[in-house]
């Protein structure tokens, strides 16, 4: 509302009209101004003339209420520098970030030589620190500009103004209506009195209050120093202005193997400056000499003078730099963090470099402020012994094992009172081990219930070592098994006490095929002292239970022994008969359950609604499993064992086995007998899994094997496998015309064989059989080998006859 009511006085200032003649109309006469017609920078003039005018706000408004200033022109200018303060402030300049000086830290150089770190060599080394400058870091007052600084000015109250303003080469920076300023070398403080001073001119309401200004550094500059000495990477670093001597010696991977981290020093304009400690920031967190580094500073390591390694029983073994007059106190209680809890003070030693030998120096504890330390010392701090010099111990069977002192157990009893023996512990005997004047353990043998009973007193000796065994460490473990109809057969641990219910419960129940009655219960004769053989081992007891296994004290049941082995029958007729599949032509194929032993193909055909009339029961076949169920896998086993034993030929037994492993094998049988007579032999005893198959009405018959072209033909009553063999174009030369045989429907086989007077018989065929003609056997042709055996053999004949012939002449 300042800035609005200041144009409503600016139009009749008399100063304002004075001072910007050439600038803006004649406001002699206000009610004639155009405000339309104004342009921004009119605008802009009147508002600075109208500061310089030094009037208050109540002044302005009367003055131009007193030149006929409307209401009307008070509203459109109140428009107008509202919407120019608008536009000013989205021009405003936003804040930015500093950003950070970019550089890659040199890779340290590689040293071959394993060596021991000094402490803290690692604070260059991490890789997961990064000890840049904060570029967040608020303006230090004490910051000294130079060339490619960037400060940003920022005028506000009565007048609002932000600018970015860069020291160029010269340190100077340029500002509207007034010119350069030189501010190189000052302070941020320095140079923010210096442009106050300058900017009066501009904005008098600096001298009142009524108008601050504001000075921070934006963008730093980059500056360059020198490293040298003993650093692992000297050399010239581009920093940011921000840097401080810790921030360029990270840079550079730090002192080298031989440099100091005590003796690191700032040199600026040829003069020592001061002196950084890395250990003062390391263990005190001290960083007052880590001081801002500026233009073409000078940062130099010198060679360590004392460095000492110090190990044992402290908190942090190492090896320290140390500076002159330090002695092994400071060492031990400031450098290493003081003595471990397992210290012994009587063992402090120092290792030391003589002029031409090494010398051991064993140090009292009271002495450690009075040795002073030398470079190159190796000082040890000693353990404790970890030994006990009025320890016993107890373990085994017993509630509270460990260590006790032998003061308060001077013998055997007191310690077994304090440790208390468990009710299963084995009281007729336990071990004390004690070591002998050699060190070496020996056993002597205790009763417990004479030293409980007090009629043994067994003093002990630092370091007895007492083992309580316990019942169950000197007996089996005694197991009872159950088997049969439960749910869960097997082993199960044995307790006493232990009824044959209990275990038929471990057991899982009963399932629905047990029969509660008739338990038989195998015990092991195991207290037979005789030493002799018999044929007896177990006794068998038998005992019924109640289905529901509830406890009934009136019935009497068996106390069960260890090793005791109860079976469980199973009712004879609770048994699951099995199902068998019958498919094909029929009025409800399906799957059936087995419903007696004694169900054959006529019933399974019945229950399933009878043949179709598209059925051919003279194709029907049957399919068993190869092996029956139960010990079906380890019968195969033997007979492919036998297979493997018997027969030499490669090509038969794969096939004999191929055979073995199928699971089903077809059965041949007629169905059309089995239907006509029920209960003959032709009506087959089902089993579980048999599958019955009945097809559809066949009408072709076929050949197959070794004749001209396979084939399927119609069937025609009375046809012969000879007519259609030569139906199929007659034989092929590598046919085996003996062994022609034909398949029927049902699983039937029948083969060609001689009749009378040597002609050969071939069987007659039915609708869907299938003709075979196999192959002959190719002959093995005989080897180089064998030829040659053979020939040996008949030479070898043939000169033993001609000496048989000579010796008759």
């Amino acid at each position: 509302m300042r800035w609005i009511l200041l144009g409503m006085g600016m139009l009749f200032s008399v100063a304002a009209i004075n001072g910007i003649r050439a600038q803006v109309p004649d406001t002699k006469n206000v009610s004639a101004i155009n405000i339309e017609a104004m342009s921004n920078a009119q605008l802009e003039a009147y508002l600075q003339q109208a500061q310089l005018s030094g009037l208050s706000e109540e002044e302005l408004v009367a003055k131009g209420r007193e030149r006929g200033l409307s209401d009307a022109q008070i509203e459109r200018l109140r428009e107008r520098i509202t919407q120019l303060q608008g536009n000013k402030k989205a021009t405003a300049v936003s804040y930015e970030s500093r950003k950070p000086v970019s550089f890659v830290k040199p890779a340290a150089p590689q040293n071959n030589v394993s060596q021991p770190q000094i402490f803290g060599a690692d604070f260059f080394s991490n890789t997961n620190l990064t000890f840049e400058p904060n570029m967040r870091l608020a303006t230090p007052g004490n910051y000294v500009l130079g060339v490619d600084d960037e400060l940003v000015l920022d005028i506000y109250g009565f007048s609002e103004k932000t600018s970015k303003l860069k020291l160029n080469t010269e340190g100077q920076v340029r500002i509207p209506n007034i010119g350069p300023v030189n501010l190189s070398g000052l302070t941020i403080e320095e140079a923010k009195i210096k442009l106050k001073q300058r900017l009066l001119p501009l904005y008098p309401g600096l001298a009142t209050g009524k108008t601050s200004l504001q000075l921070s550094l934006g963008q730093i500059r980059t500056i360059r120093v020198i490293l040298i000495g003993e650093i692992r990477t000297p050399g010239t670093y581009s920093l940011s202005s921000l840097s401080t001597i810790a921030n360029a010696l990270y840079l550079s991977g730090g002192p080298s193997h031989n440099g100091s981290f005590r003796k690191i020093s700032l040199i600026r304009a040829g003069k020592k400056l001061v002196q950084f400690d890395l250990y003062d920031f390391l263990l005190r967190g001290d960083l007052s000499s880590n001081l801002m580094l500026k233009e073409e500073d000078i940062i130099k390591v010198e060679p360590y003078a004392i460095r000492v390694t110090i190990d044992g029983a402290v908190k942090k073994p190492g090896i320290y730099e140390c500076t002159e007059g330090e002695c092994l106190q400071d060492l031990i209680h400031i450098y290493a963090g003081g003595l471990s809890d397992n210290a012994n003070k009587q063992r402090i030693s120092i290792r030391r470099i003589g002029d031409s030998t090494r010398h051991l120096l064993d140090v009292p504890y009271e002495q450690l402020k009075i040795e002073k330390l030398k470079s190159s010392d190796v000082i040890t701090i000693g353990h404790i012994l970890e030994q006990y010099d009025n320890r016993v111990k107890v373990g085994g069977a017993v509630y509270f094992p460990g260590n006790y002192s032998l003061e308060k157990n001077p013998e055997l009893r007191s310690l077994l009172a304090n440790a208390l023996l468990k009710e299963n512990a084995f009281r007729g005997r336990a071990l004390l081990y004690r070591l002998n004047e050699k060190g070496e353990n020996t056993i002597i043998p205790v009763n417990l219930l004479d030293a409980i009973s007090k009629a043994v007193n067994l003093p002990l000796v630092k370091e007895d070592s007492l083992h309580v065994f316990a019942k169950a460490e000197l007996e089996e473990a005694a197991t009872v098994s159950i088997t049969g109809e439960v749910n869960k057969p097997g082993q199960y641990a044995f307790h006493k006490g232990m009824q044959v219910e209990d275990l038929v419960l471990l057991g899982g129940g009963l399932n629905d095929r047990a029969a509660s009655k008739s338990l038989e219960v195998l015990r092991r004769i195991r207290k037979d002292t005789a030493m002799s053989d018999t044929a007896v081992y177990n006794m068998i007891f038998k005992l019924d239970i109640p289905d529901s296994l509830r406890l009934n004290k009136d019935l009497s049941s068996i106390q069960l022994e260890p090793y005791d082995v109860v079976n469980v029958k199973n009712l004879p007729r609770n048994k699951q008969a099995g199902t068998v599949t019958i498919r094909g032509e029929l009025l409800f194929p399906g799957t059936y359950p087995l419903n007696t032993k004694q169900d054959r193909v006529s019933d399974l055909v019945k229950r399933a609604g009878g043949v179709l009339n598209t059925g051919f029961p003279e194709g029907a076949f049957l399919l068993r499993n190869t092996f029956g169920t139960g010990s079906g896998e380890e019968l195969k086993k033997m007979k492919k064992s036998l297979v493997y034993n018997q027969l030499s030929d490669s090509t038969t037994e794969e096939k004999l086995v191929r055979r073995l492993d199928s699971s089903k094998q077809l059965v041949a049988f007629q169905l059309s007998r089995a239907l006509e007579n029920p209960r003959s032999g032709e009506d087959i005893l089902l089993e579980d899994g048999d599958i019955l198959e009945i097809p559809k009405q066949l009408s072709t018959v076929s050949v197959f094997g070794s004749v001209q072209f396979e084939k399927k033909v119609l069937y025609q009553q009375g046809l012969s496998a000879r007519a259609m063999i030569r139906e199929a174009g007659g034989f092929q030369d590598n046919a085996k015309r003996n062994g022609v045989y034909v398949l029927y429907p049902n699983g039937r086989v029948a083969t060609a064989h001689k009749s009378f007077l040597l002609f050969r018989a071939y069987p007659r065929l039915s609708p869907g059989a299938e003709v075979y003609v196999p192959e002959k056997k190719k002959r093995k042709g005989l080897s180089a080998g064998e030829l040659m055996g053979i020939s040996s053999s008949i030479v070898g004949l043939s000169g033993l006859i001609f000496g048989i012939l000579n010796l008759s002449k």
